[in-house]
């Protein structure tokens, strides 16, 4: 849907709405394309080790929460 800069500011939420419900959103400048509104992607953290290196911890220890007894040995 192409929809005028204008109309865009006046109406975001309504716009933004649709673009969360899977919509592209073409807003436009003096009627040409400017911007996507589009849904957010998330993306999955990356967690396989790098070619050729053998990991030291755990796939799950690397990605789990830092705690109070960790932080002392940072700081």
């Amino acid at each position: 849907m192409k929809v005028a800069v204008r109309d865009a500011k006046s109406k975001l939420s309504m716009f933004g709405d649709m673009a969360h419900n899977g919509e592209t959103i073409v807003i436009c400048k003096h009627g040409k394309p400017w911007f996507n509104l589009v849904p957010h992607a998330t993306t999955k953290r990356k967690t396989t080790a790098l070619k050729g290196v053998s990991p030291l911890i755990t796939e799950s220890d690397a990605i789990a929460p830092v705690t109070q007894e960790d932080v002392p040995g940072w700081i």
